[in-house]
């Protein structure tokens, strides 16, 4: 085994710092093979291994990002104080809320288009 030890390399104290997240979701929104590459991703830093002296920011990156194959949207979430902090929290309510609905009103099943009637009468 000590053979392997040539191929283990010590950490780079000047390597760029890969974030931890507390969340990091990246979902399809459209069943494979379908409208292509629609998403949504989610991303929370996780900031509390962080010592605070050596922290760069105060508060975690937070990402939003919502797309279809051509349009993307990109949300911000700001926790700098309490009130931004309640609007963020608020903004997730909001969007949640909006979307609720739509889930409730689509038919779970397809439903057959209506056929016409092409007799002509006698």
């Amino acid at each position: 085994m000590s053979y392997l030890l040539q191929l283990v390399r010590r950490r780079d104290p000047v390597a760029p710092h890969v974030p931890i997240a507390r969340v990091d979701e990246h979902a399809r929104l459209n069943r494979a093979g379908l409208y292509g590459d629609a998403f949504v991703h989610v991303y929370v830093e996780d900031t509390s291994a962080c010592a605070p002296p050596r922290r760069h920011r105060s508060q975690p990156v937070l990402i939003l990002e919502i797309a279809d194959c051509t349009n993307s949207i990109a949300l911000e979430f700001s926790l700098s104080t309490a009130e931004l902090r309640d609007n963020s929290l608020f903004k997730i309510d909001t969007l949640l809320g909006a979307l609720q609905p739509s889930v409730t009103a689509l038919p779970r099943k397809p439903t057959s288009p209506r056929v016409a009637d092409t007799r002509h009468p006698t």
